[in-house]
């Protein structure tokens, strides 16, 4: 081929890159705009302006320094938050990655298109309701005296007087748990369940050549595989566990007593019903950046053990 002809065909090749460049940004533009518009521009004014001031919604900002930060390290309240935001993730993440995986799997291993059909809907089907609704009848469900749960331990004689399960510190954190993985596992379980279909069929029957049984394949094959899929869910219900708001809100109320009350109602009582904007934008700012360091750090250890190029 002649040097010429070869420059003009990159030349159209570039040309062609740089015109789907373009347009996808055109595409991306207008949720872009709203994006920085109506999130971008407040995270910046909270974090580097109102996080500074005394602020109550009534009256202009007053500029107090870094007061509300000392006031954060002597606020009990605070400490007891800063501890939530390392124990809610503690028992969410390892569930939600472990009970997603599971039930995903158990589904993708169905061979009958419409079991695997009902199953994939019966699953995903509680996320689609809103959070406060269902709240309301799990409430029921975990009440000591008639909840439909005390009542079946009883039955099969697992206790013998009902278990207090938003009213305990012993229980409060599981029954946000349970409730948390009946409502939200669908989410993770569909990013397994896609993770899953795009597994290459040939490994399989690679391994089956070579015998290994239905462990071996899970463990050796399977797994690996499917590590971006199992890093996905570890980072979003890390993030999302860490700004966990609706679980324990709805289900025990922040309580017993401040006990499962996550930073995330910390600044909305904070914000909304002490009125005190300057204090809540403070912690608000801390909870960004620990949020955003703790997911620094999982997307330096994912080049560890992340598997994305298998085909």
């Amino acid at each position: 081929m002649k040097k010429g002809k070869r420059q003009k065909i990159e030349s159209l090749g570039q040309r062609h890159t740089r015109q789907e460049t373009i347009s996808g940004y055109l595409f991306i533009s207008p949720l872009l705009l709203i994006f920085i518009v109506f999130t971008g521009a407040s995270i910046f004014i909270t974090i580097f302006y109102l996080a500074f001031t005394k602020y109550n919604i009534m009256s202009s900002p007053e500029w107090v320094g870094l007061n509300n930060f000392t006031r954060m390290l002597q606020d009990p309240a605070a400490r007891q938050m800063a501890w939530n935001i390392i124990r809610l993730p503690l028992y969410l993440v390892p569930a939600h990655t472990v009970v997603g995986l599971l039930f995903a799997y158990m589904v993708y291993k169905i061979k009958n298109r419409f079991l695997k059909y009902l199953s994939r809907t019966a699953i995903y089907f509680p996320v689609v309701a809103t959070t406060a609704s269902v709240a309301v009848a799990w409430g029921f469900l975990y009440n000591r005296d008639f909840g439909a749960i005390n009542w079946i331990l009883k039955t099969i004689g697992i206790i013998e007087t009902g278990i207090p399960w938003t009213n305990s510190t012993q229980y409060a954190i599981i029954s946000i748990v349970i409730f948390s993985i009946w409502k939200f596992i669908g989410i993770h379980f569909l990013y397994y369940i896609i993770g899953l279909q795009n597994i290459p069929e040939t490994y399989y029957e690679a391994a089956k050549i070579d015998g290994a049984n239905e462990l071996q394949v899970f463990f050796k094959i399977t797994l690996p595989l499917l590590s971006s899929s199992v890093f996905y869910v570890i980072l979003t219900c890390m993030i999302g566990s860490m700004q966990c708001f609706d679980e324990p809100f709805f289900i025990t109320g922040g309580g017993p007593g401040v006990n499962t009350k996550t930073v995330a109602i910390y600044i909305y009582e904070t914000a909304f019903q002490s009125y005190e904007m300057g204090y809540a934008s403070a912690i608000a700012a801390v909870l960004f950046v620990v949020v955003f360091m703790f997911t620094a750090l999982q997307l330096w250890l994912q080049k560890k053990w992340v598997i994305y190029d298998y085909e």
